[in-house]
């Protein structure tokens, strides 16, 4: 396929094209991946690189990448090596691929405990670049940015090292085999300002934020020890923005995707007198651990787990037994597929692997979510599709060509993975106006979310957020 780009892809590829360290911050659904193919591309052959690593969750290095390389006609020339397979360790190995794929798990070494005794295994990097003279390749692309937002996580350590020159103690110098860096994501904000920090570092090595987060956090927010609450200093959003203006290009879907305007509706329930009966004893517990002082985020989450399973219409218990406690919500989403009609696709969000099964028994010829029926998905020959928004919010594409309706039985608490998931049908190829929709429980933590992915935008703060928005809502009742 020849690629024509549009003219904000131009404005992206030229952007790269112009710096070795450079992020594209672009809506889900504006070509981020052929953008940076094209760079890729152009950059091997005019050799100012020999390779590139792609670093990307595991559906996009399984599916997304191989894809849109192949897809194009300037693009299909590169070999791609798959790290996660013998063959692509045999390329990687004798440097006969243009682009690496290695998805986040694979590249620290893990060191297990089985039976007593404790076992090593190499990960990708101390297998295949740490004590390596030469390596296949020079650059580096992390593909969805966002998801190396903890400044400690132990698979991007596993690489950081690497990844730049480093002045050692002993006098010597090590160079990097690293000379091009890129980052990709559609929300780099995903939670808050804090989440740039550890983005920013992998691509600059601290040149504009330090090399600590401490440091970082302690210039920029303010915290409050008695509260949950940690807030940007005035004015500081606009001197981080400012500091990264020339590294990452920011572009909105709003102004850029020529996509009919998507439509969010509610879709309200009641919760059955049984079933309110339990879910607001649990949420007294809740509210009342929350004013006895401060929730650590453990059993916050647990706490919020247990009521949104609660709502949902099932819960688990201590040995991971279900209970049904209502199907208000599946009498509801029974009532949309009836609407929609029996050929109109439907994609179909839950949070837990129950309410995967009581969909499908909900709904006749529902199948789960798996990336290798998506030609038949593209053919309008699965008309619901269940999947949870983990496994399918970051890179996929293709969703949108058979499906222009969502609807999410239960709501996350991550603006991410909203906005992600969201995007897999709002997104360039979507040729009908989109309709996201959200069956919520009345009175219940589903409004909290609600509220809390609305106001993310402005006051990103994630899970604890939610839960003082339920006390608020509790107490103005």
């Amino acid at each position: 396929m020849i690629y024509r780009p549009y003219k904000y892809q131009e404005k992206a590829l030229q952007w790269l094209r112009d710096r070795s360290q450079a992020a594209l911050f672009l809506s889900p659904g504006l070509g981020k991946t052929v953008v940076t193919a094209t760079m890729m591309s152009e950059r091997i052959l005019e050799g100012r690189n020999k390779g590139f690593l792609v670093v990307a969750p595991i559906r996009v290095v399984n599916l997304t990448w191989p894809e849109q390389i192949a897809n194009w006609d300037h693009t299909k020339w590169m070999k791609v090596a798959n790290m996660r397979t013998p063959e692509g360790i045999r390329m990687w190995e004798d440097g006969s691929a243009d682009i690496y794929l290695i998805n986040h798990e694979q590249l620290p070494t893990i060191t297990r405990t089985i039976k007593g005794r404790e076992i090593k295994t190499l990960g990708f990097v101390d297998k295949y670049i740490a004590k390596r003279k030469d390596i296949p390749v020079d650059g580096i692309v992390w593909d969805e940015l966002s998801l190396c937002k903890n400044h400690s996580s132990v698979r991007v350590n596993a690489i950081r090292p690497y990844l730049f020159d480093v002045d050692l103690p002993s006098g010597k110098k090590f160079v990097s085999p690293f000379r091009c860096h890129i980052g990709l994501t559609g929300t780099p904000v995903a939670k808050d300002y804090r989440d740039l920090f550890a983005e920013i570092r992998l691509l600059d090595n601290g040149e504009r934020f330090g090399k600590f987060v401490t440091h970082y956090t302690a210039k920029y927010f303010d915290s409050n020890k008695y509260s949950f609450e940690v807030k940007i200093k005035p004015g500081a959003k606009e001197i981080i923005d400012a500091k990264i203006a020339d590294l990452a290009l920011v572009m909105l879907g709003d102004d850029y995707l020529d996509v009919p305007t998507p439509t969010m509706e509610d879709i309200e329930v009641e919760l059955p007198k049984a079933a309110r009966a339990v879910y607001e004893t649990l949420e007294k517990e809740l509210l009342v651990t929350l004013e006895n002082g401060e929730i650590e985020a453990l059993s916050a989450a647990a706490l919020t787990t247990k009521l949104l399973q609660i709502t949902g219409g099932c819960a688990y218990d201590a040995e991971r037994n279900t209970h049904a406690v209502h199907d208000a919500k599946i009498d509801a989403l029974k009532k949309l597929r009836k609407k929609l009609g029996p050929k109109e696709p439907l994609m179909v969000f839950v949070a837990y692997k129950h309410e995967y099964q009581r969909v499908l028994d909900a709904i006749p010829g529902a199948r789960m979510f798996d990336e290798k029926d998506m030609d038949a998905w593209r053919k309008g020959k699965i008309h619901t599709w269940v999947a949870n928004p983990a496994s399918m919010s970051h890179g996929l594409d293709g969703v949108q060509v058979s499906c222009k309706t969502a609807v999410w039985f239960t709501l996350t608490w991550s603006n991410e993975k909203f906005i992600q998931s969201n995007a897999r049908i709002i997104r360039t190829g979507q040729s009908y106006a989109s309709t996201i929709y959200r069956i919520l429980a009345i009175s219940t933590i589903d409004e909290a979310v609600c509220e809390s992915l609305r106001t993310k935008d402005a006051e990103q703060t994630g899970l604890l957020h939610s839960l003082r928005l339920l006390q608020k809502l509790k107490k103005s009742a």
